[in-house]
């Protein structure tokens, strides 16, 4: 069995219990040095990490048990210290013992005395470091367990909020709630934090910026939303529009002055891509304006990323399935069946907050020779024109169906008779101004419309009969010679010129 090596320094004058260098003392070795004065044992060039002082109190400068000992600590940091003296005092005894000596020893001094002393006080030391090591690895072990549970906290943290967010946008199919609701999320997820939100509109090739407010549905104001055009981006952009990772950007710096004007602080953009093709982008502010946004919310932003995205990309497809469903093939213009259930909607309303409604019912006059004297093909772009030079001089409330054949109905909201009359007279007037194709087959070689007018209040009880009469005022114009417009009026219970 080896023994374990410990150091002993020894103050004072030559005594006879100084063991000798490589003394043994229970299951310790000893190596000693010993020298005369504090002042000595300060000047050593090579001293070891002693683990006892032992020292005659009358070597040291006489400035009391307490600064004796703090003296003593700066020289030996974790030594056990063992003071001897000529002279006991009961009062020097209690005050060193107080302020940490391990013993209080008194001349005569037998070694036998000493090494019981040294023995007990290195036992005490090695009992002392077991605990300090067991406190050491305790606290570290605490501070592990600290740590976990804090970054158990956050990953629960984070799949709440995934969880919240992949429910909410699994919850709805319109892609202005799926945005209204990625905006809370984000909002709740960040709080206090710039968050955007970029959406590719493919058609015209460009971002749309959102604000978090426009994202949740509140609205944005001017300066937080801008149009990026890829074009006219760094070249990390035009990188992640091919799929790139997330970029750190600066404000007024890169990514692109555009997007770095938004913002204060440092921010992170990360790509939100659905079967392999570009929707857009989160984008999230750093809470300091001197370090990028930490990497635990940059992985947060990501799973918000892909789930929005695809969310996002199945609003957009079942937005395109729906438009496909309610407009007409032939002219883009929507079809007869939304158009009856916009017309529900919209009496509903009007009804219930006293507003006027009007519907207009055009039919082009002599389509049948137009068709006779040309082709089809030259029939169905004649349609197409007219569609879209209705579009063109209506509002953006207006409802424009192709209700079929050759016949298109209008609906007009907040539209009283007054107001209906004088939209009815100004597209069949631009009607008129319009050259179509093929349009030299019909009389006088131009293509007109008659047009059928019907207003609430005053026309109809129900909105199936506001049509009826809009059909019926049509029905007139067309039998007074075409090419003019005729509103139903309720008193008369027939439609009249306007």
């Amino acid at each position: 069995m080896t023994t374990a090596r410990r150091h002993l320094l020894v103050i004072g004058p030559p005594e006879p219990w100084v063991p000798p260098e490589g003394h043994r003392v229970g299951r310790w070795t000893l190596a000693v040095r010993h020298v005369p004065s504090l002042e000595a044992a300060q000047g050593l060039p090579d001293a070891p990490g002693w683990d006892v002082v032992a020292f005659r109190t009358d070597a040291l400068p006489p400035v009391g048990p307490s600064r004796t000992l703090e003296a003593l600590r700066a020289l030996a940091p974790e030594a056990t210290f063992l003071p001897v003296t000529l002279r006991p005092d009961p009062r020097d005894a209690l005050l060193f013992l107080k302020n940490g000596a391990y013993e209080y020893l008194e001349e005569p001094l037998e070694p036998a005395e000493f090494d019981r002393a040294l023995a007990e006080a290195l036992e005490n030391q090695e009992a002392f470091r077991e605990i300090l090591e067991l406190n050491r690895t305790l606290e570290a072990q605490a501070e592990q367990l600290r740590r976990e549970k804090a970054e158990l906290e956050r990953r629960n943290r984070e799949l709440e909020a995934v969880s919240l967010l992949t429910r909410d946008l699994a919850s709805s199919l319109e892609p202005d709630q799926v945005l209204e609701r990625l905006g809370g999320r984000l909002r709740e997820s960040f709080p206090g934090r710039r968050t955007r939100v970029g959406l590719l509109e493919r058609g015209r090739r460009r971002v749309r910026v959102l604000s978090p407010c426009e994202a949740g549905g509140g609205g944005a104001d001017a300066a937080s939303v801008a149009h990026l055009d890829p074009a006219d981006w760094s070249a990390w952009a035009r990188s992640f529009m091919r799929g790139g990772r997330e970029i750190v950007g600066w404000p007024g710096g890169e990514p692109g002055p555009a997007l770095a004007r938004l913002h204060r602080n440092p921010f992170v953009v990360v790509p939100m891509a659905a079967r392999g093709k570009p929707v857009g982008f989160l984008c999230l502010e750093s809470p300091s304006p001197d370090r990028p946004v930490p990497e635990d919310e940059v992985s947060l932003l990501r799973i918000f990323a892909d789930t929005a995205a695809i969310a996002l990309d199945n609003a957009r497809l079942y937005y395109t399935m729906r438009e496909l469903s309610v407009r007409d093939e032939l002219t883009g213009l929507y079809n007869r069946r939304y158009f009856l259930e916009r017309l529900a909607a919209e009496w509903n309303h009007a009804t219930r907050h006293g507003m006027p409604l009007s519907i207009l019912m055009l039919d082009i006059d002599h389509f049948k020779l137009l068709n006779d004297g040309n082709d089809h093909l030259t029939g169905d772009a004649a349609l197409r024109r007219l569609a879209s030079t209705l579009l063109r001089n209506t509002r953006g409330i207006d409802t424009v169906a192709r209700y079929g054949g050759e016949e298109f109905v209008i609906l007009l909201p907040r539209t009283d008779a007054a107001g209906a009359r004088v939209a009815a007279e100004k597209l069949r007037r631009v009607v008129g101004r319009t050259r179509f194709p093929g349009e030299h087959a019909v009389p006088g070689a131009k293509l007109t419309v008659s047009v059928g007018v019907a207003s609430h209040p005053g026309t109809a009880r129900t909105a199936e009969e506001l049509l009826e009469r809009a059909d019926r005022a049509l029905y007139r114009a067309k039998q007074e010679g075409r090419n003019r417009t005729y509103a139903w009026e309720e008193r008369s219970g027939t439609a009249a010129s306007v």
